[in-house]
C-alpha cells in the first residue's frame, strides 16, 4: 500500500511496497556502494520499529542498523518522490527543518532518513535524534556517524 506524504502544497513523496530487488520508477537515490551500484531509500520494521535503511538492487534487499548488526529483509518499502528532495549536512543527532521522517521507535520516536561515507561507499541509514547520531548498516554490522546528510524536502515546492 503506497502512503502519500507533503504539506499544504501537494503531495510529494510515497511509501512503495516492493520487495526482492525491485526498484519502482521515481525511487529516491540515496547512496552508493563500494562497487559503484546505485542505493535506495528504503524502510522495513525489525522489533516493532520502522527502520530507514538501504535498498541494494543486486541483492534484493533492504538492510537496516538494528541492534549492533546489519539486517536483511526481501519485503521492503521503497522512497519514491516525484519533486526534488536535497541532502543537507547535519551532525550529533540534529535534523534540519522540512527533514523526512523514514520511521519510527516502537515507542514512537521520529526516526529520520540520513546518510554518511564509510569505506568508500555513500551508506543510508537512520538518524537517531536521541542517540545524537546517524546509525547505518554495513559489512554485517551496526556502525554510527556524528557527521552525515539528511534527506528533506525543499522550501517551496
Amino acid at each position: 500500500m503506497a502512503h502519500f506524504y507533503g504539506d499544504k502544497f501537494g503531495e510529494y513523496w510515497q511509501w512503495i511496497d516492493a520487495g526482492n530487488g525491485y526498484i519502482p520508477d521515481g525511487a529516491v537515490p540515496g547512496g552508493e556502494d563500494v562497487n559503484g551500484e546505485p542505493l535506495f531509500v528504503g524502510r522495513v520494521i525489525q522489533a516493532g520499529d520502522t527502520l530507514p535503511g538501504k535498498i541494494v538492487p543486486s541483492h534484493g534487499v533492504c538492510y537496516v542498523a538494528y541492534g549492533g548488526a546489519e539486517h536483511a529483509h526481501n519485503n521492503y518499502q521503497v522512497l519514491v518522490s516525484n519533486y526534488g528532495l536535497k541532502w543537507k549536512h547535519a551532525k550529533d543527532g540534529h535534523v534540519k527543518k522540512r527533514a523526512i521522517m523514514g520511521g519510527c521507535t516502537a515507542d514512537g520516536e521520529p526516526l529520520f532518513i540520513g546518510r554518511a561515507y564509510h569505506d568508500g561507499s555513500l551508506v543510508i541509514g537512520k538518524v537517531h535524534p536521541s542517540h545524537g547520531t546517524l546509525y547505518f548498516p554495513f559489512g554485517g554490522q551496526e556502525h554510527s556517524a556524528d557527521h552525515y546528510e539528511v534527506l528533506r524536502h525543499k522550501k517551496h515546492m
